[in-house]
């Protein structure tokens, strides 16, 4: 079954600037003919928050790292390999349920994608973002977890100041379906200080969202980032039951914090809340057993990424 998820719910906002550079419509600062090499991490902490059913309460630890090489024969033309792996620890407090069913635990993500950037025009930039993901619950298979997407898109420089273009994702998604949602592209430099940007989000998050940044000076940014996340995974075998698939939704409205000690590093704190959340579960079969709101939850985490 294929649903269309909107990535830029009132695109005023920004979203999860946790790797501080837009991805999709950065100004890439790689120098002509010439290896580059990135890492990125992180961890964020959603605290206890109750679930509608009045089951319990819940609270969540997401963490991950990658590591990427890449080759960039000018500013806007290059290609790289990215290698990442990430675990969400779903802590359920003693005796939470949805439907009767003990809730999942653990959750593993390994993930690999090539990104490729060109610029058919010297106004033009393209962005294609193919990639293959695993998403299993630990215990459970990592194949019944795979999954295939692509990001993509192009934007057009309208000024020194401003490029802007339409974008797309698509993943397949665990349990026999697809997520097909739009991207805004887009690098708006509003003032000295103020920009606009496309972002990405934590890990294994689908699709971008938009970052809205203030440069305090040449080290510190402040911003505003809002997104729509949407994580599916395969379950294992539990209490004579076959395996399923969960699901954990939420959107995401942080203050960011980066400081930048040198050119192309940064590492940013972040604060805010989690809101909208939900978790359902599914059979075998694709068929939804149990859904449960979350109330909106306090997060705080941490981010790094470098590129050299």
């Amino acid at each position: 079954m294929l649903k269309h998820h909107l990535a830029w719910y009132n695109a005023l906002f920004a979203l999860f600037a946790l790797s501080s550079s837009a991805v999709f419509a950065q100004g890439t600062r790689q120098v002509d003919d010439q290896w580059v090499a990135s890492a990125a991490g992180g961890a964020v902490h959603q605290f206890s928050a109750n679930l509608s059913d009045g089951s319990g309460d819940l609270s969540v630890t997401r963490g991950f790292l990658s590591g990427g090489m890449g080759y960039a024969w000018s500013r806007d033309s290059s290609v790289s390999v990215s290698l990442g792996i990430g675990t969400t620890d779903y802590d359920f407090s003693s005796g939470a349920l949805i439907d009767g069913r003990k809730p999942w635990g653990r959750v593993r993500d390994y993930r690999l994608s090539v990104p490729v950037r060109f610029a058919p025009t010297e106004k033009m930039s393209v962005i294609v973002i193919p990639s293959i993901r695993t998403h299993a619950e630990s215990g459970a298979s990592l194949h019944d977890g795979r999954t295939e997407g692509m990001l993509g898109g192009f934007s057009w420089k309208f000024s020194d100041t401003l490029s802007i273009g339409p974008g797309f994702g698509w993943f397949s998604d665990v349990g026999d379906e697809s997520n097909v949602f739009p991207i805004l592209l887009v690098d708006w430099k509003i003032t000295e200080s103020v920009s606009l940007s496309t972002g990405r989000g934590l890990a294994a998050s689908q699709g971008p969202g938009l970052s809205l940044n203030y440069e305090l000076d040449q080290n510190w940014t402040l911003g505003l980032t809002a997104r729509y996340e949407k994580t599916r995974f395969s379950l294992k075998e539990r209490e004579g039951r076959s395996a399923g698939v969960g699901e954990d939704s939420s959107m995401p409205l942080y203050i960011v914090a980066s400081y930048s000690p040198w050119p192309m590093t940064s590492m940013t704190a972040l604060a805010g809340v989690d809101i909208g959340g939900t978790m359902s579960l599914e059979d075998g079969n694709g068929q939804r057993i149990a859904k449960t709101d979350i109330d909106t939850a306090m997060v705080f985490g941490f981010t790094f990424q470098s590129r050299f």
